[in-house]
């Protein structure tokens, strides 16, 4: 038994690590030989969540309506969290447990809470509860038993990473090949229970080791840790090669094998940018006066008390409240015109207009644009180019979406570290890590970071000639690879010759609530993780 399309997600991984490591990898060399191979083009900018929600929709964020964890709630300064019931087309798992096929889906973000299928579903690591799956991020919850008795359940990543204090990385690193030889059996038992039209799993392993071990490995890197414990300086090449078997054990139960990644990796950099702070600078944004910002309370709170204690005791209606607080508290609406959420994976910026936002003030896009192209830290420029929304996503673009999008220029090939400006003072606008700050936990800067390139590999059918990629293409290329109709809504293309015929136009993916509870779930899984 077995499937006819398995769609492999390695999260993170890029083709600089793959062709480095050659015959190390030896099940992604004959994929790489054999069958279509791209440079899989990630969203703007290279994302998680809208990057996965592009890959199993085929349509772009401004379509699917995922731009981040949160998003902005219209018409007010307030976040809420994203979630499935959140995206307004459907999944190809959707579409074809419509047309009568069984499917499969393990640890796919953006899939909680999972919906009803002919099928499987195990939604993925944005799913609640600190590290691991339980019960409710199984449909059918009857197969979840089972699951935890043969294989004691599933964990996303293998780790946290909100504090690397201490060994850390000696402690993490078998975890997370523990972690991939688990989700690895799981999978194979899955698919020998029964023959599936399409079967999904994502590794986010290859992000995470990529994200904390870079500064180990790169000796070119500004942030190179020389280590006496040669297993940290291999630590990437270990998991790689380590979801390389994974890759060949699970790709001979299939016909059509897909690897994909949502975005690609690089080395970041010792130099820190504070947005906010640079805004200010430039009289563009102000700040609450006060010593210390509501937000930075609120992360000095979380830092000195366990989060899941803390985030169980909060009210649901008060998660998105409390995110809000964290990140826009100390910002005075009524004298600023622009401002940054300051995501160290996404450097976006959004314009308080008037006759939108409820303190409006007069602004226009040139102006924050030139602004933000003419800021220069030691005589080089700091943003490359800024994408406005609409360019970006079109008449299509949904509710909650910044207004720009930045990207920061790389030194040398070594990405900026973005942090908030609430931990700094007026006036400090960029600055340099020092040695201890090198191998920073998620939130204060790691040593590895997204970059757009990511990874496609599709084995077993027609061969194309595919030019540029796109995530948009991976669900219309396994559609094609399956014989099944791409429908009319879907913006990729097929990237198999002669093959992928349009179908007409399906119906939106339903839309829910969350449920109290399981807001106040996804909140806790968000912030254990490193992420709110």
């Amino acid at each position: 038994m077995g499937a006819r399309a398995l769609l492999l997600g390695l999260d993170g991984a890029t083709f600089k690590l793959i062709d480095a490591l050659g015959d190390r990898l030896p099940n992604l060399a004959r994929l790489s030989r054999q069958g279509v191979r791209a440079v899989l083009r990630s969203t703007t900018p290279p994302m998680t969540l809208p990057a996965w929600s592009s890959i199993i929709t085929g349509v772009g964020p401004g379509t699917h309506g995922i731009y981040d964890f949160v998003r902005r709630s219209p018409g007010r300064y307030a976040l809420e969290f994203q979630h499935a019931g959140h995206r307004r087309v459907p999944t190809i798992f959707k579409l074809l447990s419509d047309r009568g096929h069984r499917v499969c889906s393990v640890a796919m973000p953006t899939t909680w809470p999972p919906e009803p299928l002919d099928g499987v579903m195990i939604a993925g690591f944005d799913s609640p509860v600190a590290t691991t799956a339980e019960a409710m991020h199984c449909r059918p919850r009857a197969l979840w038993d089972e699951i935890e008795r043969r294989f004691g359940g599933l964990a996303f990543a293998g780790a946290q990473e909100g504090d690397t204090g201490g060994n850390w990385h000696a402690r993490t690193l078998p975890r997370l090949l523990r972690e991939i030889a688990r989700k690895e059996a799981l999978c194979r038992w899955l698919l020998d229970r029964e023959e599936w039209t399409l079967f999904s799993v994502v590794f986010g392993e290859s992000d995470t080791v990529a994200h904390h071990y870079w500064a180990f490995a790169d000796r070119r890197s500004p942030r190179h840790v020389p280590s006496g414990d040669p297993a940290l300086s291999q630590a990437i090449a270990e998991v790689y090669q380590r979801l390389d078997w994974a890759v060949g054990e699970l790709a001979s139960r299939a016909h059509v094998v897909c690897v994909a990644s949502d975005h690609g990796f690089g080395g970041a950099g010792d130099r820190v940018l504070y947005i906010n702070r640079y805004l200010e600078s430039v009289g563009l944004l102000r700040f609450r006066p006060g010593v210390a910002s509501p937000g930075d309370k609120l992360r000095t709170l979380a830092t000195k008390l366990p989060v899941e204690r803390l985030i169980r005791r909060m009210p649901a209606a008060l998660l998105g409240e409390a995110e809000t607080l964290a990140r826009y508290g100390d910002i005075d609406f009524s004298r600023t015109r622009a401002w940054s959420d300051e995501l160290n994976y996404a450097a976006t910026v959004h314009l308080n207009l008037r006759g939108r936002d409820p303190q409006g003030l007069d602004v226009t896009e040139q102006e924050i644009v030139d602004a933000l192209l003419a800021w220069r830290v030691e005589d080089l420029p700091v943003v490359s180019r800024v994408h406005r929304a609409n360019q970006l996503w079109g008449a299509s673009r949904g509710p909650g979406s910044p207004d720009l999008v930045l990207d920061l220029a790389l030194r040398e090939g070594y990405s900026p570290v973005v942090l908030p400006s609430s931990r700094v003072p007026s006036g400090t606008t960029w600055r340099r890590l020092q040695a201890a700050e090198y191998l920073g936990a998620k939130g204060l800067g790691m040593n590895g970071s997204h970059r757009p390139e990511g990874v496609l590999l599709v084995d077993g059918a027609d061969r194309g000639d595919p030019g540029e990629a796109s995530v948009v293409d991976v669900t219309p290329t396994l559609l094609a690879a399956l014989d099944e109709p791409i429908p009319e809504h879907v913006e990729g293309r097929s990237l198999l010759r002669g093959r992928g015929d349009r179908a007409a136009a399906a119906a939106e993916a339903p839309r829910g609530k969350l449920t109290p509870a399981q807001s106040r779930q996804l909140g806790e899984r968000l912030r254990a993780l490193g992420y709110l």
